[in-house]
């Protein structure tokens, strides 16, 4: 009887040791290997992730030519500054190819964008960054060398609104007789300059000569 107990004793003792060695040792590491598991998948989570994303910029870089060149081809149109002489550059060439005489250019202020009431805005465009240049020209010509030069300068680089626009005939009486009637085209409107200060701006055209030379806003 007594051997038995003392077997029953010796068993309850040792389940307790295996016990308190499973609590005290095997269970904190059992934990940790747990938390380390989760932590791993954690990090293989995150370098996913992150080749993900350098796959997306290896394929962004090989493209940077190609948005580089659209980036120009965009500032041609908006660029970052007035970048009036280059304008006036543009506006020699149309009255080359066009064959009307520039007489009058004349450029008001920048004017910070408004947004017309309830109209729909892109994000992106600010009274910040978007700024309206007021532009008036004035040339002669016959007819059509007025109406192509007007044609071209709403089809040009330079992305310009027409507000205004006058066409009447010269009446001075001095056309030859049998030659084509002279006509002086008067037009108001508006260039814009989209400001991105990260931007290389677009090279500058000659201005050439003009008798009435631009008042130039100062560059937003």
């Amino acid at each position: 009887m007594n051997s038995k107990f003392w077997l029953l004793i010796a068993a309850v003792v040792g389940v307790a040791i295996i016990a308190m060695g499973w609590f005290l040792g095997v269970s904190p590491k059992i934990d940790e290997m747990n938390a380390a598991n989760d932590q791993r998948a954690s990090v293989e989570q995150q370098n996913r992730l992150h080749e993900a994303k350098l796959k997306q910029l290896e394929a962004q870089f090989a493209q940077l030519d190609d948005l580089k060149a659209q980036l120009a081809e965009a500032q041609l149109g908006l660029p970052p500054g007035d970048e009036l002489s280059t304008f006036l550059g543009q506006l020699h060439q149309l009255e080359k190819s066009s064959g009307v005489t520039l007489t009058k250019f004349t450029a008001s202020d920048g004017q910070r964008y408004i947004a017309a009431p309830g109209a729909t805005v892109n994000g992106a465009v600010t009274a910040d960054n978007f700024v309206a240049i007021t532009i008036q020209l004035e040339v002669n010509g016959t007819r059509n060398q007025v109406i192509d030069f007007l044609s071209d300068l709403q089809y040009g680089d330079r992305l310009f609104l027409v507000t205004k626009l006058t066409l009447a005939q010269d009446q001075t009486g001095s056309s030859q007789e049998g030659a084509p009637a002279g006509y002086t085209g008067s037009l108001t409107g508006y260039v814009y300059v989209l400001v991105d200060p990260s931007a290389p701006p677009p090279t500058p055209t000659p201005v050439g000569s003009l008798d009435t030379q631009p008042s130039p806003s100062p560059s937003p």
